[in-house]
């Protein structure tokens, strides 16, 4: 069976004009990429007022660079689409995978509005990678060890499953950067759904995915009360981070949390 692996990269999240598209085509049976393809989007690229509000926008250079090599070619979006409708017929495909899925398919649904032309993923069914990822890494003790002794946590404080996180995990280097291009992108995105599938998961079963993957530590609560007379008393209480303390003395008080 063939699959595709595939990812974009656009303006913003609102109007998400998409500039670069990459994808492979993964075989299945023989372990192997078969086809890898990378665009930029002649549309979006001739726009330098809207490029330059990419968050990516400074990788302009390295695309140029690129393009010189012929390692990307630069085309209209409807046409890039035609060519993923060809590649995808020729390879049969049935299934495509994409991290975060739910943001790759609406930038596909969004420009093949915007641009009117035919989505190349309107009989495929598209599958999120993080619910692999979920299944059979996120809660694992090894990697969230992993996550503790790299400090890779998101700003809430729970546990980082982002691609560049999960990458250094699985290929062990813990200096890993995520490029932000299209087809690097799509290339390390296929790794982690090839570690998920050997780690039993099957391609094509869609798998349940979390909105966050919590993170249950010890935190310090620090609680000022105030009585009628204007004394304070300091108390401390340490408590799991994921249980929500309801202060029900009815006295005036300011709560201030602290991390140990």
């Amino acid at each position: 069976m063939n699959i595709v692996v595939f990812d974009t990269e656009t303006t913003n999240l609102e109007k998400p004009f998409c500039y670069n598209i990459g994808y492979v085509i993964f075989d299945t049976d023989n372990d192997q990429i078969v086809l890898r393809r990378e665009f930029v989007v002649e549309q979006v690229w001739h726009n330098p007022m809207l490029f330059t509000t990419a968050y990516y926008a400074d990788k302009r250079e390295l695309y140029i660079s690129r393009m010189k090599g012929r390692k990307i070619t630069m085309d209209k979006f409807g046409y890039v689409c035609q060519q993923m409708i060809r590649d995808f017929q020729a390879y049969e495909i049935k299934f495509a995978y994409a991290y975060n899925s739910g943001f790759d398919e609406k930038v596909f649904e969004w420009n093949c509005d915007w641009f009117k032309c035919n989505n190349p993923f309107d009989n495929i069914e598209i599958l999120d990678i993080r619910g692999l990822v979920h299944q059979k890494v996120a809660f694992t003790k090894a990697f969230q060890d992993f996550c503790e002794r790299e400090k890779r946590f998101t700003e809430s404080g729970n546990y980082s499953t982002t691609v560049e996180t999960l990458f250094q995990f699985v290929a062990g280097d813990n200096n890993f950067q995520e490029e932000h291009t299209a087809l690097a992108d799509s290339e390390i995105e296929c790794e982690i759904l090839r570690y998920c599938v050997d780690l039993g998961c099957e391609y094509g079963k869609k798998y349940k995915t979390y909105q966050s993957i919590k993170r249950d530590i010890d935190k310090v609560l620090t609680i000022e009360q105030v009585d009628k007379d204007g004394n304070k008393q300091v108390d401390e209480i340490i408590y799991k981070s994921r249980r929500n303390y309801k202060d029900e003395s009815g006295q005036i008080c300011r709560i201030v949390l602290k991390s140990e």
